[in-house]
């Protein structure tokens, strides 16, 4: 390691981890270490953090949920950013424009650490309708942030107001939706920033109703993907026009296996970590399927998986 992490991060609370090993962060269970892991409680740590790392160019990771994520068997060097603490409450504000009807809108105040999954739920026990696609996509609200995250139900676009962003220069902005650059798994954000919170839309609804809808929605998930073994989500973006699971299923590949990873028997776009796969494991089946695919059809299939770190 060249720099000294320990002394460096002695003004940031929280707490520290050196050398910590990152798999059991991640939802593949893969990854090496982290030269420094902290956990972040506030705003005020994460800008000092923000700024030592500027400071001594240390390159900073936010980890988020540890979903959709492939960390490399060399693991992250620099800083790992994990978001607790503040980063993890939520506050509906009801609209105050509606006195005769009774408030039918509201805005959610939500930090970046929040759970995606568990933030649908707890509006759904308020009856409030607008999150029901996102309950069972695991991680965090600002990595589906940064991903638009979504599912055939919609995606994070269709409520989103704001998302507010420690800017490299160390203020906190609100960024309107429009200006976040979002669409189909991707997003465009300030250079060096970090999603810190969103606001988003939501309206009232029938909890039964919203319930239902939630619960039939992970009901499909349960049968259509193989969530009882780690996993980082679907692997491939989706082509215009059709499936990269169609792609892959129709040449067969279900059930290659390589090392400890393998593509699903379930779900053809998920590889999944059946016997301790390592990321190299995982980045060959990924190569394989790639060139099986363009070989077929001429299509060249985008990661949607996010790959971080350095080869082991």
């Amino acid at each position: 390691m060249k720099w000294d992490l320990p002394t460096l991060l002695e003004p940031v609370g929280g707490r520290k981890r050196f050398h910590q090993p990152l798999a059991r962060y991640s939802s593949f269970r893969i990854g090496g270490s982290a030269d420094a892991l902290v956990l972040v409680e506030d705003i005020e740590n994460l800008k000092t953090l923000q700024a030592i790392a500027l400071a001594h160019d240390i390159p900073l990771f936010i980890l988020g949920g540890g979903s959709n994520l492939l960390i490399r068997d060399g693991g992250i060097r620099g800083i790992v950013v994990a978001m607790r603490g503040t980063f993890r409450t939520c506050r509906v504000v009801p609209c105050a424009d509606e006195p005769e009807s009774g408030c039918q809108r509201a805005e959610v105040h939500a930090g970046a650490g929040c759970s995606l999954s568990r933030l649908a739920m707890q509006l759904a026990q308020q009856s409030w309708s607008g999150l029901e696609f996102a309950y069972g996509i695991p991680g965090t609200l600002g990595g589906a942030m940064i991903m638009n995250a979504g599912t055939h139900l919609g995606d994070l676009s269709q409520v989103v107001i704001a998302a507010q962003v420690l800017l490299a220069s160390g203020r906190v902005e609100t960024i309107p939706s429009q200006d976040l650059g979002l669409r189909y798994r991707g997003s465009s954000y300030p250079a060096a920033s970090i999603v810190v919170g969103a606001t988003l839309r939501v309206q009232q609804g029938n909890r039964d109703t919203i319930e239902s809808a939630m619960r039939e929605s992970n009901e499909r998930r349960q049968r259509t993907q193989p969530l009882w073994l780690p996993n980082a989500g679907s692997i491939f973006k989706n082509p215009p026009g059709t499936a990269a699971a169609r792609l892959i299923d129709e040449l067969g590949l279900k059930g290659t296996r390589i090392g400890g990873a393998m593509i699903s028997p379930v779900h053809a776009n998920f590889l999944v970590n059946v016997d301790g796969a390592k990321a190299t494991d995982v980045e060959a089946l990924m190569q394989l399927i790639r060139t099986r695919v363009y070989e077929a059809y001429g299509i060249e299939l985008e990661p949607e998986v996010r790959i971080v770190g350095e080869e082991g």
